[in-house]
């Protein structure tokens, strides 16, 4: 549950079909995690206050073995429009990258800040990077160390689909580790 930070179900997948059913109460948010050892974990976000339909979210969740040049979206990250400043919300998915590089104590990482192209291109380039530094600030402050962190901001350097929705502009607007070693 994205507003109290606690976990709300623990499912396993089906070890021969890897498929789990998760039912969940309407009208919150919700973070989706699933990882498995030895693999780079997965996070989705459900805004159940807006999804009317009571229809099922079916997702195909591919998991990546952790690799150099290996990448994951941090899917429930999030700041105010303009702003490096973490909201609290973000959290529950820190705390995941927390456990994730404690399992995986040789794990480097960048961490990478992205924006869309709406704005002004040097103002989003410190903004990206700003964010990426407020991400790598905490997991410092959790006990990872420093020497297994960089930061880079890329502005809108980086899309991963056209900059031509509002929905689009959010999905290019994103925080993101990659595995460095």
């Amino acid at each position: 549950d994205m507003k109290s930070g606690e976990v709300v179900i623990q499912s396993f997948s089906d070890e021969v079909t890897g498929q789990f059913l998760v039912p969940l109460p309407p009208n919150r948010e919700y973070a989706l995690m699933a990882a498995k050892e030895g693999y780079l974990f997965y996070s989705d976000h459900f805004d159940l206050k807006q999804d009317k339909s009571g229809k099922p979210h079916i997702l195909d969740i591919p998991l990546s073995p952790i690799e150099p040049g290996q990448k994951v979206i941090l899917q429930n990250i999030f700041f105010d429009s303009d702003s490096y400043i973490l909201k609290d919300k973000s959290k529950v998915e820190l705390m995941k990258l927390v456990e994730f590089l404690t399992k995986n104590p040789l794990v480097k990482i960048e961490l990478g800040g992205h924006t869309d192209n709406s704005g002004d291109k040097v103002k989003n380039m410190a903004l990206s990077q700003n964010r990426a530094k407020s991400v790598m600030e905490f997991l410092v402050t959790k006990g990872i160390a420093e020497r297994r962190l960089t930061c880079k901001g890329y502005g809108d350097t980086k899309p991963i689909v056209e900059n031509d929705t509002d929905e689009h502009k959010a999905m290019n607007s994103r925080t993101e580790f990659m595995i460095m070693e």
